[in-house]
């Protein structure tokens, strides 16, 4: 979040004012209230506190708005929308506690002087998955501009969709009814980033309002200009801009709702053509580590020594090698490491093999692990020979043709909702040989490490997330029957990479890099939608694998739960006179009557003197 210049609302407010929380600066304020850095006292973590300003405080309607704010929040969890820590109040005013985004809001990149498109555009397809998400919850944004869009810097610089103070619900959601804030032909929003209909009545705009919002964005985004009345085509006001880029902004910003895209996914279709990272070849060049220069640099060395000292026994060893390469059917460097791991043909028949590690199979939740364990996990190898310890897998340095390795965990049956799948993984160049060096020289490549964890299906339907060494771009490589891509990611740490692929029970497929509080998103979910393990052709288990160089691949665990049954809210006991159809007639009591007081005992009368008693 990025600071800006306090309003009148803005004054110095005291650290302690919520408890359990300590008001550590202020970084933005508003029409409505503030937003404090704060520390979260019991966890010692860093968050955003948004105050709602004391006088609107009173106010129920905008208290009404505050609270559907944090309805909203609480109903999204996405990777690229800032989520919600806890709500309440305080003496005076109302307040939520939120995910701290540490980074600029997408206002301050639109001011940059130089237009980075390729990222422009990856960041623009996290923004729009963000409010496909939101769509898919019922939840329409109705404020989308670039303030309330914030690029965390510590998650590699990936956009946060924040404030859904004007959201609206869905008539389908069941918050609607309690959070109708909005009347009847009002306006609601920011003017400029508004669509023509929700200018004229927000209350009956539907989620097509923000894709006119989007279209709005990225035009901006692209010209530095908002589009106001008629306008040019980006690549009429941008030198250089892809003329396709044209046709899907004017689709965003056709003033009839019925001409827009019909929903976010359809525009998120059109711009995945795009973007770059869906393929390789796309992505801007990586420099070049020691380990490539060491390399170009032994090559050229090998190759002048062997011309000077033995031409002809080097032209006959490279011939054998080349021979016996080819008879070997290895995968040509061009084919994408995922799909070389999973080239049956070429690593050949599987072997197997008992392994160390552990088995769990519960009711609700399926564990397999590889390393540590009393169980012997059958494992299936094929390719390059591999070593067990009892901590994990070890692919060793290899001379001959076979530089691909697999190793499969033979298990069936493992389906469920959520699935997730983690390991340590290091890759390391082997030491340098003859033959190594000669092979380098025939190649013409660099001899780069890969190691891998892969979720498998099917024949040829897999997600593997890839290691390319240290400082190398981790990589994530999908082929799901017509669904295929590959993203570069985060650099890969020095030393061991704990890596993750984890889906969730919507489908959404993630990777991600490091363990607990240091765990990163390494690039862009991939929305597989509920029933994912149909992708695969047949329930996924875990393999792993290597690709030149030396692997180790520790604590491999993968697991499969079903998901938690959605919690029922029980409706509120509402006091009715019940239906005549209902009434049972009660039994007619007759009140019982209370005895008869006991009569009073008459005081006997003296009789009269000379006479008798009677």
């Amino acid at each position: 979040m990025s600071s800006i210049d306090p309003t009148a609302i803005s004054r110095p407010r005291s650290p302690d004012l919520i408890s359990g929380y300590h008001l550590d600066k202020l970084v933005g304020s508003g029409g409505m209230g503030e937003v404090h850095k704060a520390t979260q006292l019991s966890l010692g973590r860093t968050v955003a506190v948004k105050l709602l300003n004391p006088e609107l405080a009173k106010d129920p309607s905008f208290i009404a708005r505050f609270q559907k704010e944090a309805a909203a929040l609480a109903a999204l969890s996405h990777p690229n929308i800032v989520s919600i820590v806890d709500k309440g109040k305080t003496d005076t005013t109302y307040y939520l506690v939120m995910e701290f985004v540490d980074g600029p809001s997408l206002r301050e990149l639109i001011r940059a002087p130089e237009l980075d498109v390729p990222s422009a555009l990856r960041r623009m397809l996290e923004i729009c998955r963000a409010i496909e998400y939101a769509h898919g919850r019922g939840v329409i944004h109705r404020d989308l501009k670039p303030e309330n869009i914030l690029l965390d810097q510590q998650a590699g610089g990936i956009a946060k969709v924040s404030d859904f103070g004007l959201a609206s619900f869905l008539a389908d959601a069941s918050p609607s009814s309690r959070y109708a804030l909005t009347s009847t032909h009002v306006s609601m929003g920011t003017l400029s980033y508004m669509a023509p209909e929700q200018r004229v009545d927000a209350k009956n705009a539907d989620a097509r309002a923000d894709i006119f919002s989007l279209g709005v964005i990225l035009y901006e985004w692209l010209t530095g200009e908002v589009p106001l009345g008629t306008f040019d085509p980006p690549s009429r006001r941008k030198a250089g801009l892809d003329s396709r880029l044209d046709a899907i902004v004017t689709k965003c910003l056709k003033p009839d709702p019925e001409d827009r895209y019909p929903s976010v996914r359809a525009l998120i279709s059109d711009l995945e053509v795009l973007v770059p990272g869906s393929s390789l070849m796309s992505m801007p060049p990586v420099k070049q580590t020691r380990l490539r220069r060491f390399q170009q640099g032994v090559r050229k060395v090998v190759h002048k020594t062997l011309q000077a000292a033995a031409v002809l026994l080097v032209l006959a060893a490279l011939g054998v090698l080349g021979i016996a390469w080819k008879r070997a059917g290895e995968t040509p460097r061009r084919v994408p490491p995922g799909a070389a791991l999973m080239d049956d043909k070429g690593l050949g028949i599987e072997s197997p093999l008992s392994g160390h590690g552990r088995i769990e199979d519960g009711a609700e939740r399926r564990t397999v692990a590889v390393g540590e364990g009393p169980d012997a996990p059958q494992l299936l190898v094929a390719g390059r020979p591999v070593e067990l310890d009892d901590k994990g897998i070890i692919f060793p340095p290899v001379d001959g043709p076979s530089r691909v390795g697999r190793v499969r965990v033979d298990v069936v049956g493992r389906e469920g909702d959520i699935a997730t799948l983690g390991a340590r993984l290091r890759a390391e160049v082997s030491p340098p040989t003859l033959k190594r060096q000669a092979l380098a020289v025939w190649d013409g490549a660099p001899q780069a490490p890969q190691a891998a964890v892969v979720l498998e299906g099917s024949t040829g339907r897999y997600v593997a997330l890839i290691h390319n060494g240290a400082k190398e771009p981790l990589r994530l490589e999908w082929a799901l029957g017509e669904r295929r891509g590959t993203m570069l990611g985060l650099d890969s740490p020095e030393g061991e990479a704990v890596l993750e692929l984890r889906v969730d029970a919507e489908g959404l497929l993630q990777a991600f890099v490091g363990k607990g509080k240091d765990q990163r998103a390494i690039a862009d979910p991939i929305n597989l939608g509920p029933g994912w393990m149909e992708h695969f052709g047949e329930p996924p288990v875990p393999a792993m694998g290597c690709i030149e160089g030396t692997c180790r691949i520790e604590g491999l665990t993968y697991t499969v739960k079903k998901a938690p049954p959605p919690p029922t809210t029980p409706l509120p006991a509402v006091a009715s006179r019940p239906t005549p159809a209902s009434v049972v007639p009660a039994k007619a009591v007759t009140p019982k009557k209370a005895p008869p007081p006991p009569p009073k005992k008459q005081p006997a009368k003296a009789p009269p003197k000379g006479g008798k008693r009677r």
